[in-house]
């Protein structure tokens, strides 16, 4: 059976209203191996996008930074396949980090 998964999320607590250090990171596999996929961050509530980035091919490691301050577990993040093999893989309730 495939399987189109991502294992991340550095999951924070509270945070300062500093944009600069808010951010959101992880791994996208399919079936077990790390992949290139545009992820998608959206706030929870309203739908509005707050940003995207793709994931290495090589590593399959995202970054997306800059990102404002957000409530806790106030954010929804997408893994597309762009070719149409998989369904979006889809994380609820993530809340971003803190840049140290």
């Amino acid at each position: 059976m495939s399987a189109f998964i991502f294992d991340f999320i550095r999951a924070g607590g509270d945070v300062p209203a500093r944009t600069d250090r808010h951010y959101l990171a992880g791994k996208v596999t399919v079936n077990g191996s790390p992949a290139a996929r545009r992820v998608v961050v959206l706030d929870r509530d309203t739908f509005t996008y707050r940003g995207s980035t793709w994931s290495d091919a090589t590593t399959g490691d995202w970054e997306l930074s800059g990102l404002p301050e957000h409530e806790p577990e106030s954010l929804v993040v997408l893994a597309l396949d762009e070719a149409g093999d998989f369904n979006a893989e889809v994380a609820d309730h993530i809340s971003q980090v803190i840049h140290t």
